[in-house]
């Protein structure tokens, strides 16, 4: 389904608006909710891909590869929503880890090289590694919970 600019930008103004609305009445600076957490932060890296018309290749590839794997880790959080058992809510977790320590790499690639955008790529740097770090506490504790649940093989 093809969605113009416009409305894409206005519907993530729009989740973007309640966010910073929710914080503000919390006296929070990040959503406490790890699925809006990581929808704000994909947004972030979005927004920090430097708007120059003449990137280089090597530029190009790189933000390209890490803003696929910045939006990718908060949709396997959204799909861990719905999943059908444990076993499948730890696996799609563990997907939105491995997406996740991916940006961080991405980031690091970024920062280290100097490639255009490399100034705002630091900012996310932190926030990558925060997230992390919540979705390995996720995965650990879900993983312990399956583990007390299923019989072990030879029971």
């Amino acid at each position: 389904m093809f969605l113009p600019p416009v409305l894409v930008a206005f519907l993530v103004y729009q989740r973007l608006s309640r966010w910073l609305c929710l914080c503000s009445k919390k006296g929070m600076d990040k959503p406490f909710d790890i699925r809006e957490r990581t929808f704000v932060f994909a947004c972030s890296t979005i927004e920090a891909f430097p708007s120059d018309r003449h990137l280089g290749y090597v530029t190009l590839r790189v933000w390209s590869q890490l803003i696929s794997a910045a939006t990718s880790g908060g949709a396997h959080l959204e799909e861990a929503e719905a999943a059908a058992s444990r076993a499948h809510f730890v696996t799609l977790n563990r997907g939105a880890l491995r997406e996740l320590r991916e940006t961080r790499y991405w980031l690091r690639v970024v920062i280290a090289t100097k490639l255009r955008g490399h100034e705002q790529a630091a900012a996310l740097l932190g926030e990558a590694g925060e997230l992390v770090a919540i979705v390995t506490t996720i995965v650990k504790r879900a993983s312990a919970k399956l583990s007390r649940r299923s019989p072990q093989p030879g029971d």
